[in-house]
């Protein structure tokens, strides 16, 4: 537990002193944070590589590393299930064989990937990993390899919403569906992610939200038996915690939304992007099998949250209130992060692998 701590500790104390960074006329950014964005990215791969996997899920992907040898490629190509994933797997033990060559390999991508999306989209990248480390990204990294790798891949696909790319978005997100099959469910953020906030399209929305609603019960099914998951009602007792969370970030966009398109108009994309985060989540109090789509998503609500709390205003009062909820985030995100670590066997007991 107390490498969590002090790594906490390390990234609070950076975001409450931190500046949010500099920009000209043109939108040409003047002061950056890359090197601390770089170090922080670092912190946490050393904290995931140098915990033994010995127990919670990663001890299954080691053991799955392990019987890869018994296997060959065109095994895992004629099961037609996540074979990227396994295949890549295998490749990794021909090349050494030792899990800790293999989630060194595999933690690499996540975070370089990580530091890449944060760097071309926050605003203050202390913000950013840390809201990334408490929100429940970091703990959902060291219990679902595959899907975080897919994940992590999908991050580069917010840039061809941006450019308005479809083929190379939808190539991305096929490259992440080799790795795990939830990748699908981003799909639709190519065309959620431009919706302009006009009565006419919230209409719309709202009433395909209904419809998803009434037919839950019949949709929950397919997806969970496509998936093969067989998640009941929430039990872990955190789902309707965290989506008071994720409602006052929404209600915090939606008071600063025209501030926030007017610094930037990508901010619409996360804006968006966390919406649907909060309609999963909701789905989410049912079954946990809405988590999975959910989290790709949640990559968006880090950045809008960032972005609203970097919005510094001329005016004392303001700055003043902006300077109250970004103490409160700070402070609710670390409280969240430790009350959902002391429940989480995938993150303690923390057993170095030098131990």
């Amino acid at each position: 537990m107390l490498p969590y701590i002090l790594i906490l500790i390390l990234f609070a104390t950076l975001a409450l002193l931190s500046k949010a960074e500099s920009y000209t006329e043109s939108g040409v950014r003047l002061e950056g944070k890359t090197f601390a964005l770089l170090t922080s990215c670092f912190l946490l791969y050393l904290l995931t590589i140098l915990k033994s996997p010995i127990s919670g899920d990663y001890s299954r992907y080691a053991d799955n590393f392990f019987n890869s040898v018994k296997y060959t490629y065109t095994f895992y190509l004629e099961r037609k299930k996540e074979a990227g994933f396994y295949m890549f797997t295998k490749l990794l033990s021909e090349i050494q064989y030792s899990t800790f060559f293999y989630f060194a390999v595999t933690s690499a991508i996540l975070y370089i990937c990580l530091f890449f999306f944060l760097k071309k989209y926050a605003v203050n990248k202390l913000y950013a990993i840390y809201f990334y480390y408490t929100i429940g990204l970091f703990a959902f990294s060291l219990a679902g390899l595959r899907q975080c790798l897919a994940m992590s891949i999908c991050l580069f696909a917010y840039s061809m919403i941006r450019k308005r790319k479809p083929v190379a978005f939808f190539i991305i997100v096929a490259i992440a569906f080799l790795f795990h099959k939830s990748a699908v469910f981003f799909l639709p953020a190519y065309f959620i992610g431009r919706i302009p906030w006009k009565a006419k399209y919230q209409i719309a929305i709202l009433a395909g939200y209904g419809l998803l609603g009434i037919f839950f019960d019949r949709f929950y099914y397919l997806v969970a038996s496509w998936m093969d998951y067989d998640y009941g009602i929430e039990s872990t007792g955190n789902g309707s915690i965290f989506l008071l969370i994720l409602l006052i970030i929404g209600f915090l966009g939606v008071v600063y939304r025209k501030e926030l398109i007017a610094a930037d108009k990508e901010s619409l994309l996360f804006l968006n992007m966390h919406f649907v985060v909060i309609l999963l989540w909701i789905f989410r109090l049912f079954t946990r099998t809405a988590e999975r789509p959910a989290l790709y998503y949640l990559y968006g609500s880090i950045i809008l949250l960032d972005r609203i709390l970097s919005l510094r205003s001329e005016d004392r009062e303001k700055e003043v209130t902006r300077k109250c909820i970004l103490l409160c985030s700070v402070v609710l995100f670390g409280v969240f992060f430790l009350y959902r670590t002391l429940r989480d066997g995938n993150l303690i007991p923390y057993i170095s692998i030098f131990h």
